[in-house]
């Protein structure tokens, strides 16, 4: 079934943005994180890892796009980190 519309619409979408803010609020709160808006935190990670499900559900070799994908993921989020 193709996805359609908004995806700020989509149940599944709130859901997950839902529980990435959770996590992010979590980690700031326990000084994990550094001196970030949660919200913009939240919504970006969220939107990349969307993105990223979204290629490697469309793409012609998905073991492989997975594993370029988490990488990328990995070094991006680990920014947001006070230490590695």
């Amino acid at each position: 079934m193709p996805l359609s519309g908004d995806p700020s619409r989509w149940p599944s979408h709130n859901r997950c943005l839902e529980a990435t803010r959770a996590a992010v609020t979590a980690m700031r709160t326990e000084g994990l994180l550094r001196e970030v808006d949660t919200e913009a935190a939240a919504r970006l990670l969220n939107g990349a890892a969307l993105n990223a499900a979204l290629w490697v559900a469309s793409c012609d070799d998905p073991a492989q796009t997975l594993s370029k994908a988490q990488e990328a993921f990995r070094l991006m989020a680990a920014r947001l980190l006070t230490r590695p």
